[in-house]
């Protein structure tokens, strides 16, 4: 197993990486006075790995309780939010009591958001199941529930307690969102550390879901965005760069009505727009933007999608990391990248017709 701390300002904690550590969940989890623990998780997880997570947190002798909502995007919602939040107020938990996430993103960003609202905040735990959880989602404090007019919109900043991520889980993911989940990793080594396309290179270990690969994987992620939340934990300079790709992906989620797209998916052909608008600006070559298709199709992620041009650019425009006009996060080459405003409309609007032509 391995640890990886994250020391953000309002609170370090522990990243635990390991093959088949949910078994030890109730040992791991931090020491606390809590009477209660609600578990939160969806459906297609509570039928592989809820009851492996009940033996294991029912060791600490404290009131079990689950907590279940549909899988998929539909279940962000405030609508979601508010029943949560209704039904452990009808348990009576208290501001000690614990809740513990059990899932992918969806799962740690509508508990996060729960946890950080129910009674002003109460301890919080994550155990990340799926890749892009576990490389991101449930790393930093990000919470949110969407909007109808675009994602991510209602949130807050909250950091969990501690975040169990057991690579064995990934085994039980269906094909298409484990490869999802790959575009997280690869947007870490695009932005700041080119040595992660080496190592997901090994295609082979790749699709086998090697033990040994994924720990490796899943800790690197987690010491780079560690590091990053610890020097802007609220997301106003440098935590920027972990955005890279998501203004043209999160616009794509909601044009598709967050059904038509995985958010690895949408993120993958954000981040070849992204390099096709750092070439327009004279700030990439065009081996930069090849590579990035390259890396994508190697692994079967998508690298263009058909978009309404029109649409998009509404989505970005409500986007919340559109402070006085859109920041984009662009490269010059691989690991080296900038924070660019006051990008001209026509130069976005070439790299949009590069897209559509794709």
């Amino acid at each position: 197993m391995r640890r990886v701390g994250i020391d953000a300002p309002s609170r370090s904690y522990e990243v635990l990486v390991g093959d088949g550590i949910l078994k030890s969940a109730g040992e791991l989890i931090p020491q606390g006075d809590e009477e209660s623990i609600m578990v939160l998780t969806d459906r297609r997880v509570r039928a592989h790995w809820w009851d492996v997570a009940k033996q294991a947190l029912s060791a600490r002798g404290r009131r079990l309780a689950l907590l279940e909502v549909n899988p998929g995007e539909g279940s962000k919602s405030f609508t979601s939010a508010a029943n949560l939040l209704r039904r452990m107020a009808r348990r009576s938990i208290r501001r000690h009591d614990l809740l513990v996430t059990l899932g992918g993103g969806v799962i740690t960003d509508l508990g996060g958001f729960v946890a950080s609202v129910y009674q002003r905040g109460i301890p919080l735990i994550h155990i990340p199941t799926s890749l892009v959880a576990q490389v991101d989602a449930a790393i930093g404090g990000k919470t949110a529930v969407n909007l109808p007019q675009g994602k991510n919109l209602a949130g807050t900043f909250y950091q969990p307690a501690s975040v169990i991520a057991d690579t064995s889980t990934l085994s039980t993911l269906p094909q298409r969102e484990y490869v999802s989940g790959l575009a997280e990793v690869i947007k870490y080594g695009l932005t700041l550390d080119p040595n992660l396309l080496t190592l997901i290179a090994d295609v082979e270990a790749v699709r086998n879901r090697d033990a040994g690969f994924l720990e490796e994987v899943v800790s690197g992620c987690a010491q780079l965005k560690g590091r990053i939340v610890s020097q802007d934990e609220r997301d106003t300079s440098s935590r920027a760069v972990l955005n890279y790709g998501h203004t043209f992906g999160h616009a794509l989620e909601a044009h598709g009505g967050y059904e038509r797209w995985l958010h690895g998916e949408a993120i993958s052909v954000g981040m070849v727009f992204a390099a096709e608008l750092s070439r327009e600006l004279g700030l990439a070559s065009e081996d930069v933007v090849a590579e990035h298709r390259r890396i994508f199709q190697m692994h079967g992620l998508p690298v263009s999608a058909p978009f309404d041009p029109g649409e998009i650019v509404k989505r970005w425009n409500m986007d919340k990391k559109n402070l006085r006009g859109q920041r984009w996060v662009l490269l010059s080459d691989l690991g080296e990248w900038k924070l660019v405003g006051d990008v001209g409309g026509a130069q976005i609007q070439a790299a949009l017709r590069r897209m559509a032509a794709a």
